[in-house]
């Protein structure tokens, strides 16, 4: 009997080989990525003449949303805004012929051709504060992590880096030029990691740079693309394709960058483009102040492909069999296409075999010899919102065979020119091997490092635990690990919180009450209700009166009698009583106390209640302050009484002040920035009244000027 060597693609999370077009869903699996596409699912098609003409414009992103569009035919910039969509020329008339746009953490600089200069506009205001004035037709620009501006001049036909003040980096650009990689730049993007990503127009390339210029790499586009506009965002590069009117997807994660696809829903021209952090791709096909918006992740792109190989059966061995795991929608398709042979040279496009099921017998379609193996999913779909989920991909080699347990007679009286019973029991073999793996996973059903996303709600019913919607799976795995420890300290004060800060994102402060009574401190009182408080009963409670054992003395009412109590043989007449009073019981204000109870209502009115604490800023929503409220009622113990109190900052001396809670005291100011700066706002002159001492000015601090 033969040991079986297995290959198995997928380890939890991890996929092996190669993938194009593909990404992992929430459970690991392998799906189409997805691109940016109409919000309403309609396609947009703007009829040209392909290849159009590659010309540039502008439009950015800016703080809080607001958008920027270059009207380069209309020589004017416009804003518009984030909440109205309202559109407001940017100092009309001003810039002829505006082209590049992009944004940084202070302006807006604009590629002002027609002037031949970069023009910076100060936010909020958009105040003009800088031009530079150091090239002929600047046409483009991005801008980078460090607010470096990294300028494309299409009449100098160079790329041009600026520090945030606008001055030159020689050293970068010297570097640009010297490795004679550009030829005629044309847009340029800035990736999350500060690398430069030209396109060039002669050379009908896009080319990556790091940091200080160095050439590393190229974007894989597909053959015969004419790349112009682009924008990145994260890890992604978009780049229009002006031979056919598309908009290419690359990711950039890697060392190499891989090519995704097309946005769906696009077809026309491109003059700029510009990406949100979210993932939104603003699109701008002219020269005008039209563009479209499409949102991110809306669509599936049309396919995608997983590539792995050679893999090693080992001497003597061959590879019986290959099949893949996969949920197939309607309008979808995954095809399982295989190479075997008896070396490990790559093989060309004419060794793929593709099979006609995703479980087949490699015996079929390949020769004895299939030491080596190379094995290949492709995924695709017809329908832009849904995908097919490419679940495992595995092979094995010979293992053993089913009709060693059959009786002698299969293999007498078995047709051996087909061998349909040896290749029957082998599927069959395949089936069982399926239901073996499920029970063998078993023990893995119930842990939450191992168990699929999908399955940790269902998990934690198990367990009576409700997952926080907020919580990332990680965090709910996390979560799942120490639930008994949870669990040990439920009902507790910093309990309590931990849940409302699990499922809101804010952890309350929690003060119980006893902690803040007040007591009764004889001859330092300020007045009665301020810091005394009568107990609602009395502390010793209803006490009856008892008959006590007396010490032979009389009382003293005979003290004047002619009898001698003291006396032992002495009797007490009839009229003295026998015993006395003690405590005293008045309705509704005294009650039975058990031994045990003896003080309680002195603390009672404060025990079993707590305040939760929680600064009004921050839960500043109906929703958020009514699933504080379940949560905490949910975890509170049923013996208590509590009540929510949203803080806002003030501080009454006397009346309410709560050092760290709702009274913070500040610490020193920020650092004068000398630039960037304005005045009003980050800065500020100090009144004509303050002494001077020296260089150095006293205004309850010392601020050197």
């Amino acid at each position: 009997m033969n040991a079986t060597a297995h290959i198995v693609l997928r380890d939890r999370r991890d996929w092996y080989g190669s993938t194009t077009g593909l990404t992992l869903d929430r459970d690991g699996n392998l799906q189409l990525a997805r691109v940016p596409a109409p919000t309403n699912q309609r396609s947009v098609e703007i009829a040209a003449a392909y290849p159009y003409l590659r010309e540039a414009s502008g439009i950015a992103v800016g703080p809080g949303g607001a958008l920027f569009v270059a009207d380069t035919a209309n020589n004017r910039v416009l804003y518009v805004d984030a909440a109205c969509q309202s559109q407001t020329a940017v100092t009309p008339g001003q810039y002829p012929g505006p082209r590049g746009l992009a944004c940084s953490a202070e302006d807006l600089l604009i590629c002002d051709t027609g002037n031949s200069r970069v023009q910076s506009l100060a936010f909020p205001r958009l105040e003009p504060h800088a031009a530079w004035s150091d090239w002929l037709a600047p046409t483009a620009i991005a801008v980078d992590a460090q607010d470096q501006a990294i300028v494309v001049d299409i009449a100098l036909r160079r790329v041009y880096r600026t520090t945030a003040a606008g001055r030159s980096d020689p050293a970068f650009d010297t570097t640009l030029v010297n490795q004679g990689k550009l030829q005629n730049p044309f847009t340029v993007a800035c990736t999350a990691d500060d690398r430069l990503i030209v396109s060039d127009t002669q050379l009908d390339s896009v080319f990556v740079f790091d940091t200080t210029g160095t050439y590393v790499g190229m974007l894989p586009g597909p053959a015969g693309w004419q790349p112009g506009a682009m924008t990145c965002c994260e890890n992604r590069a978009f780049v229009a394709d002006a031979r056919n009117g598309k908009i290419w997807v690359f990711e950039l994660a890697g060392a190499q960058a891989q090519l995704v696809g097309p946005v769906n829903g696009w077809t026309g021209p491109v003059s700029a483009l510009a990406a949100d952090r979210s993932g939104a791709l603003y699109i701008k096909p002219g020269l005008d102040a039209t563009y479209y918006h499409f949102s991110a992740d809306q669509a599936f792109i049309g396919s995608g492909s997983l590539l792995a190989g050679p893999y090693d059966a080992g001497e003597a061995q061959v590879w019986e069999r290959a099949w893949l795991d996969a949920q197939i929608p309607a309008n979808a398709a995954v095809t399982f296409s295989i190479v075997a042979k008896a070396d490990s040279a790559a093989p060309a496009a004419a060794d793929w075999v593709e099979l006609p099921s995703t479980d087949a017998l490699l015996a079929e379609f390949f020769s004895l010899d299939t030491r080596y193996i190379w094995l290949r999913a492709n995924i695709s779909t017809t329908d832009a919102q849904v995908s097919p989920l490419l679940q495992q991909v595995r092979a094995a080699t010979a293992t053993e065979d089913l009709r060693d347990y059959l009786p002698l007679t299969y293999r007498r009286n078995e047709d051996q020119a087909t061998g349909f019973l040896a290749r029957w029991l082998k599927l069959i073999r395949g089936e069982y091997g399926r239901i073996e793996e499920a029970l063998a996973d078993m023990p893995r059903v119930g842990d939450p490092a191992f168990e699929i996303a999908t399955a940790l709600p269902w998990l934690a019913e198990w367990l009576a635990l409700e997952l926080p919607r907020i919580a990332t799976d990680a965090e709910r795995r996390e979560l799942l690990q120490r639930v008994a420890s949870l669990y040990a300290r439920r009902g507790t004060r910093d309990s309590i919180a931990e849940f409302v800060k699990l499922h809101t994102g804010i952890k309350p402060t929690i003060v119980e009450a006893f902690a803040d009574r007040r007591l009764w401190i004889l001859g330092t009182g300020l007045g009665l209700d301020f810091d005394t408080r009568l107990a609602e009963l009395d502390p010793l409670g209803m006490v009856l009166p008892e008959e006590t054992a007396g010490d032979g003395c009389c009382p003293p009412e005979a003290t004047n009698s002619a009898v001698n109590c003291c006396s032992p043989s002495a009797a007490l007449p009839e009229s003295i009583p026998v015993s006395t009073p003690i405590g005293r019981a008045i309705v509704g204000e005294s009650g039975p106390l058990t031994v045990s109870q003896i003080g309680l209502p002195l603390y009672s009115e404060d025990a079993y209640r707590f305040c939760v604490l929680i600064d009004a800023y921050r839960a500043n929503s109906g929703a958020i302050r009514a699933e504080i409220a379940r949560i905490v009622e949910r975890e509170k113990p049923a013996h208590t009484d509590y009540r929510i109190e949203y803080l806002k900052p003030e501080t009454r001396i006397g009346l309410q002040c709560r050092i760290g809670i709702d009274a913070i005291v500040g610490g020193d100011p920020p650092a004068l920035r000398l630039s960037p700066a304005q005045l009003g706002v980050d800065t500020q002159l100090p009144p004509p009244d303050v002494a001077r001492i020296g260089s150095a000015t006293v205004d309850g601090l010392l601020t050197l000027n």
